[in-house]
């Protein structure tokens, strides 16, 4: 037997697993990811890489945030998944909750890879005027009951002027998921000098970057009233009791205020 399988069936690996994953969290405070280089990022680098590792398949965080996506839609709705990239999530929320699902990426590898495993995805730049690209993709479609912006707009110089332009295509709501920037373990790294670390690659990754109290004054300037708010990763309840400082990422539910 296999040092790994060993450790699979021992009474210790519940124990050895968190104290990795502390240790894990140790060196994201000091260091930079082994990952890390600088420049702009190759996306068909990145999906290459990626496909060494499984596309298609959720890591524990990506699990968490498509089951919060579940359980915000319905059975039949229309769901549009914008950077849609390796579809997993997508694909999870379909066979959990039999929806319509649609998406868009940037990435002709992404989309390649989207398609060849049955989704309707459509190879687009989110940054063009919206109603042009889902009229050239899905133009069957008059609109969406929800639009999907998973850990996206943090990447975009201007998800203002996006999420603006999807308010008329979402009849029930705009899903966004994003990085918590005041989670505890940003704070700290910031006090011993070095800025958040919220990329994997390059620290070009993110253009924008929002605590929960700036999403939330950013959300009503745009004219969107948050409906919903679930602190899907982060400080075991802790992150329930105070999101703010304890949740490291966020999903919300955006409507377009009527008023």
């Amino acid at each position: 037997m296999s040092r790994k399988e060993r450790l699979r069936t021992s009474p210790l690996r519940p124990l050895y697993l968190w104290a990795a994953k502390r240790y894990r969290s140790l060196k994201r405070l000091f260091g930079y990811p082994e990952t890390a280089r600088i420049g702009v990022v190759d996306y068909d680098r990145y999906w290459d890489s990626k496909a060494q590792r499984g596309l298609g398949q959720l890591s524990a965080w990506r699990l968490r945030r498509a089951q919060v996506f579940a359980g915000v839609v319905t059975a039949g709705d229309r769901v549009l998944d914008l950077g849609v990239g390796d579809g997993a999530l997508l694909a999870y929320v379909i066979a959990q909750k039999g929806i319509a699902g649609y998406g868009l990426d940037i990435s002709p590898k992404a989309v390649d890879f989207c398609r060849a495993h049955g989704l309707n995805v459509g190879l687009a730049d989110i940054q063009r005027p919206i109603g042009e690209v889902l009229a050239q993709h899905f133009p069957e479609v008059t609109a969406f009951d929800y639009i999907i912006l998973s850990e996206i707009i943090e990447h975009i110089p201007d998800p203002e002027s996006l999420l603006t332009s999807l308010g008329p295509y979402a009849r029930k709501g705009i899903i966004v998921s994003i990085p918590n920037t005041g989670y505890h373990q940003h704070r700290l790294r910031l006090l011993l000098g070095r800025f958040p670390l919220q990329w994997v690659v390059t620290p070009g990754e993110h253009l924008r970057f929002w605590t929960r109290a700036d999403f939330h004054w950013w959300a009503a300037r745009l004219n969107f009233r948050i409906a919903r708010e679930v602190p899907y990763e982060g400080t075991p309840l802790l992150k329930n009791v105070w999101p703010s400082l304890f949740a490291a990422a966020l999903v919300y539910v955006l409507q377009p205020c009527n008023d």
